[in-house]
């Protein structure tokens, strides 16, 4: 990951940003195709990852274990000009130890079902 980004070489056990969000979807334990069906959305048509967001309350470290919790914190269906309507799924991740470390929020669109 880090060749890939070409981030300097680590010089301490902090990890890289980018595995709160490899941690938050790969630990979920569910996948995302999964929860959305498991949901009723239509994740055949097509969802598009519309906005994901990362903050940290302590650095994540190299060689630890994390426990992944994730909620959904709303699930609505919205008029859209593009899809007739959509449903807009908000999700939380959030990676801790005894404390948290880090909060992947991700807003996904699913275009909704036409019957």
């Amino acid at each position: 990951m880090r060749a890939l980004s070409r981030a300097k070489p680590r010089v301490n056990q902090t990890a890289f940003p980018i595995f709160a969000f490899v941690g938050a979807l790969g630990g979920m334990g569910l996948k995302i195709k999964d929860l959305s069906e498991a949901l009723g959305l239509a994740f055949d048509l097509g969802p598009v990852l519309a906005r994901s967001r990362l903050s940290f309350a302590a650095p994540l470290l190299v060689d630890r274990v994390y426990a992944v919790d994730a909620d959904i914190d709303m699930l609505v269906n919205k008029p859209s000009r593009t899809y007739g309507t959509a449903d807009h799924l908000h999700l939380a991740i959030r990676l801790s130890t005894e404390k948290l470390h880090s909060t992947a929020r991700l807003h996904i669109i699913f275009p909704g079902r036409q019957e």
